[in-house]
């Protein structure tokens, strides 16, 4: 079984062509797992982020010394 990933933009979302193309229950359902999984994404770009910052105070610090 091979995972595959895809990067979905909210913004290019047609949900009228979802909801016409699948039962509007499950394009909710969609819609929620895309949501869930941006929050996250956003969550460890922050994370990212945190721990880049901490390693260049430390290379710095390092400098200075």
């Amino acid at each position: 079984m091979v995972a595959t990933t895809n990067i979905v933009d909210l913004s290019q979302l047609n949900l009228e062509e979802m909801i016409k193309e699948m039962e509007e229950v499950k394009t909710v359902r969609v819609t929620n797992i895309i949501i869930e999984n941006s929050k996250k994404i956003l969550e460890l770009q922050k994370m990212l982020i945190r721990l880049m910052n901490k390693e260049k105070k430390k290379q710095e610090n390092q400098r200075r010394k």
